[in-house]
């Protein structure tokens, strides 16, 4: 007798679905990050809010997650992504203020392992000089990118979470401090940049050198027909094919070039746009502060003129 396997019955190794009600407050309904991301796509605010606190421990990947909440959302999840990087921010600025001088030495030696970086890749690029020039380019522009990642994250942090109220004197040095680090690395940026855009003008011109010698054989080959000299002429046609054959393969260099170049450039107005409105924010909420404390100023000598002249 045959008998059939019930498929709707669960196997030992198969996975079974729980049921549809959310999970309790504190339960872990997935290990690790996707466990809390799991979490934060509830629909009870308790529970999200309950996800973010375990959120940062996860690093930069669960940093990300709370910026985002704080910039695309409204309400009390919002506030409390915003109170959690605010807390955050203020432990990260006492252990970095405290270590500056010690990071600061640091960082100058690690500023220079671009140019380690350069040497050991040097053999495994191109040929073509202008090549070379924009591989280079790129690997400092990528190693920098990276350098600067925790201090861009921090600022995109400040900028997302610190209104005036929570504007303490420690988050003001915090973010000093990250602006003032990211200088030297964004010159260094900035110099990869212009590096690649002189291998997209070399090949330019060497695009335009072959095409113009092109044109000036074919103008050869035209007035040797005139004249009916075969030798001319054939060495015109053949001379004329080469550098046409040269000016090709260039343009086809020449584009892609162009689009590395685009893409390099892209990505660095996209970096100094967060890195002004980080230094724009911060400038408004000193300003804000400035003013809260003339305006105490001025309530505190009224009150006093108040008290002098008015008291009964």
């Amino acid at each position: 007798m045959l008998v059939l396997d019930n498929h709707d019955q669960p196997k030992p190794y198969d996975a079974v679905r729980g049921g549809q009600l959310p999970p309790p407050v504190g339960g872990v309904v997935l290990g690790g990050l996707a466990g809390v991301k799991h979490r934060l796509s509830s629909c009870v605010s308790e529970h999200r809010i309950a996800a973010l606190r375990e959120t940062l421990n996860y690093g930069d990947a669960g940093l990300k997650i709370v910026i985002k909440i704080c910039q695309s959302e409204t309400g009390p999840v919002q506030r409390a992504a915003c109170d959690l990087l605010r807390q955050r921010l203020n432990s990260i600025a006492r252990e970095k203020l405290q270590a500056f001088v010690a990071s600061s030495s640091d960082a100058e030696a690690e500023l220079g392992s671009t140019e380690k970086i350069l040497k050991h890749s040097s053999g495994a690029v191109s040929e073509k000089n202008y090549d070379r020039q924009m591989s280079e380019a790129e690997l400092i522009f990528e190693t920098i990118t990276q350098q600067m990642q925790p201090s861009l994250l921090l600022l995109e942090a400040l900028v997302a979470s610190v209104e005036r109220e929570e504007f303490t004197s420690e988050l003001m040095n915090l973010w000093e401090l990250l602006i003032l680090e990211i200088q030297e690395p964004l010159k260094e940026l900035r110099q990869a940049v212009g590096s690649a855009i002189s291998a997209q003008l070399r090949i330019q011109w060497l695009y335009n050198q072959a095409e113009s010698q092109a044109n000036q054989w074919q103008q050869r080959a035209l007035l040797a027909l005139q004249t009916q000299d075969e030798n001319s002429i054939r060495l015109a046609v053949v001379r004329q094919q080469v550098q046409f054959d040269q000016a090709a393969e260039l343009k086809i260099d020449l584009d892609y070039q162009t689009v590395r170049v685009e893409n390099l450039n892209r990505n660095l107005l996209a970096l100094e746009s967060k890195i002004a409105q980080a230094n724009s924010k911060k400038e408004i909420l000193k300003m804000q502060l400035h003013f809260a404390k003339v305006q105490q100023q001025i309530d505190f000598t009224f009150s006093q003129v108040n008290s002098i002249f008015f008291s009964p």
